[in-house]
């Protein structure tokens, strides 16, 4: 007889297998065939095999991408509804109580609504890791039910901690996976353990001449599944000591620790005694408090005695330079001492010429340690260029005992400022040329000082004729600084065409000192005298010649003819002497008279001018006398051209003592 072939995998089986050894399928549809060849019609081939879920509906249409139209026309997909076919599965346990020594029962009834025998797979959907589901194997025949327990364990490993997990059972076909069904189901992990226990560590403080101490609480609840919250508080027989914990309370987590850091203060004994002491600390739950102890032993050494404070200054010279004031440190040491001192500060001076401060001027000097105080001492500065030294003694008093230290105040003064100035002039040497007036810098530098300097400016000449205004008159100049001030000067003129050099002094004071500085002031003026004589004799000689030349001398006689030849004829064919015979020669030799007075203008000393002007004045009166004494001749009032010659001779003689003047 042949083997059955299977029409779901295509293993073969024994002729008589009613199911498949490989995937479990229902072999028996394949009777009705006849054929025992196994070549029978598969399920979901086309022939007279019935549907899947025993229906004689035909299956509805498919859409697109897998999905699957249903009679009434609604679409479903395959990864969000089950497939037609899925089992039901109802939940008779929906509840269950899970712990680590007892796993869960649960109690499913599976029912295969399709017309083929079928496997199903049961799991959970995203499990928690602690959890384990232990599912029988389960094989329906069509239409057939069946319950099924399931277990429900916890893996081995860290604690579960008491909880309500909702879990997803998913019920899936092994034939088609699109045909599941899923239950909900309510897991309870009920809560377990002892109490949170309790331990202080140290359980035995031992404290010297302290009061303050701590210890740490250990809070134990790894035994327990469930957090556990707890009031801390502390206390003692004598109701003295003071408890301070990091946290008053606290939850702890399951399966865990927590350390609280208890800090505590008590009153310390008498000094040289002992004292045993029981702290109590209490952790109270709902169930009651839970206690522990710890034993305190306290003890303080002897009361020490006391050794006096000293006092020191630092530094004990102090030095100043250029200053008021000076700061020091007042060092008391307390080392030697078991309790504070409160001391006040003073300062003492022979000469009683200090002031003095302090910060603090009373305070408290710790036990066996050394306290800083600032000290300030002020003085006035001795003269500049001097020193001057001060001794001085601070004191420290409790009241009782004093402490005191010596120190020396060495106080310096720096030179004047005036001392390191110096005073130029710029420029040192101020040509004047043919001006009066004139300005020049003065610079007043302060740079090796370390003072202001204020300085009054004053000037003057060695003549005393030079006048000096400074701008500004008062200099303030700053340390390492230079000031300015600017000088207006006015020096009168030298004698004409002479060169006068002339000093000014400037001075710079403070009130006690000067500082001087000098300028060369040049000047000339030009000796204008022979240029205006030379003008003189030039213009006298032009007007003695127009007067003889041009313009009649009497009023009345016109001017004759100036021709020589015809002067000449006219005398020598004249049989008495006529004034007109006269008045032309006299005319010719003015004019002649006249050059000669412009050629005096070359002379070094003007001499030919002056001669020939006195010449002009003696020839011009000389032919008026000649008139005046002559029978028969004409002496008629003057016109204009003698007056004007007398004129020009008068300004070419002065001309002529000009030119003569060169100094």
């Amino acid at each position: 007889m042949a083997d059955r072939i299977c029409w779901n995998c295509g293993a073969k089986n024994a002729p008589d297998a009613r199911f498949c050894t490989n995937c479990q399928s229902y072999l028996g549809w394949d009777t009705a065939s006849g054929d025992d060849s196994g070549g029978g019609t598969k399920p979901g081939e086309p022939g007279p095999s019935p549907t899947p879920d025993g229906g004689d509906e035909t299956p509805g249409p498919a859409g697109e991408d897998g999905e699957v139209v249903s009679p009434d026309g609604a679409v479903t997909t395959d990864e969000t509804a089950p497939a037609a076919g899925s089992p039901e599965v109802t939940v008779a346990t929906p509840e269950v109580t899970l712990t680590p020594d007892e796993p869960a029962r649960i109690e499913l009834v599976i029912e295969n609504p399709t017309k083929v025998v079928d496997g199903y797979d049961v799991e959970l959907v995203d499990p928690p890791d602690w959890l384990e589901l232990v599912s029988p194997e389960v094989h329906l025949m069509p239409g057939a039910s069946d319950d099924v327990e399931l277990s429900l364990e916890m893996r081995p490993g860290p604690m579960v901690v008491a909880q309500r997990a909702e879990l997803t059972l998913r019920i899936s076909s092994q034939e088609d996976a699109r045909r599941y069904a899923v239950a909900e189901l309510l897991v309870h992990v009920p809560a377990y353990g002892p109490r949170v226990g309790i331990t202080a560590s140290p359980a035995l403080i031992r404290l010297e001449d302290a009061g303050d101490g701590s210890f740490t609480l250990t809070l134990d609840n790894r035994s327990a599944n469930h957090p556990q919250t707890l009031t801390l508080a502390g206390k003692d027989p004598e109701d003295v000591v003071d408890f301070r914990f990091s946290a008053s309370t606290v939850e702890v987590e399951p399966g865990s620790t927590v350390d609280v850091r208890v800090e505590f203060s008590a009153p310390q004994p008498p000094p040289g005694e002992q004292r045993n002491r029981q702290l109590a600390v209490a952790a109270t739950d709902d169930e009651g408090p839970m206690p522990a102890t710890i034993t305190l032993v306290q003890s303080t050494t002897a009361a020490p005695v006391d050794a006096p404070i000293k006092l020191q200054v630092q530094p004990s010279t102090i030095r100043l330079e250029d200053a008021h004031d000076a700061e020091f440190d007042v060092l008391i040491d307390n080392r030697g001492g078991h309790s504070g001192v409160t001391i006040a500060l003073t300062g003492v001076d022979p000469e009683q010429r200090l002031s003095f401060a302090f910060v603090p001027a009373q305070f408290v000097a710790a036990p066996g340690k050394v306290t800083k105080a600032r000290g300030l001492v002020r003085a006035e500065p001795p003269p500049p260029g001097t020193q001057a030294t001060h001794p001085f003694t601070v004191v420290a008093t409790d009241g009782a005992t004093d402490a005191s230290g010596d120190a020396m105040l060495e106080m310096t003064s720096s030179a004047a400022a005036i001392a390191t100035a110096e005073l130029r002039a710029n420029p040192e040497r101020l040509d004047l040329g043919r001006h009066r007036q004139g300005q020049f810098t003065v610079e007043i530098d302060n740079r090796r000082g370390v003072r202001p300097l204020n300085v009054a400016m004053s000037g003057r000449s060695d003549d005393g004729t030079v006048r000096a205004v400074f701008a500004p008159a008062v200099v303030v100049v700053a340390p390492g600084a230079i000031g300015y001030s600017r000088v207006s000067l006015t020096s009168p003129h030298p004698p004409a065409g002479r060169q006068a050099t002339r000093r000014l002094h400037v001075t710079a004071s403070d009130g006690n000192q000067d500082l001087d500085a000098s300028v060369e002031i040049a000047q000339v003026r030009p000796n204008r005298r022979p240029t205006a004589g030379r003008w003189l004799i030039a213009l006298g000689a032009v007007l003695v010649m127009v007067g003889a030349l041009l313009l009649p001398w009497f009023i009345g006689l016109s001017r004759p003819d100036l021709d020589p030849i015809g002067i000449a004829q006219a005398i020598l064919t004249s049989t008495a002497l006529q004034s007109e015979f006269v008045e032309g020669p006299v005319r010719l030799l003015l004019i002649v008279l006249g050059v000669l007075m412009l050629f005096g203008i070359a002379g070094k000393d003007g001499g030919l001018s002056r001669k020939s002007a006195v010449l002009v004045v003696l020839l011009a009166a000389g032919y008026l006398v000649f008139l005046a004494v002559t029978p028969g001749m004409t002496l008629s009032a003057l016109h204009i051209g003698l007056p004007l010659i007398w004129i020009g001779a008068a300004l070419g003689y002065a001309g002529g003592i000009l030119v003569r003047m060169k100094d």
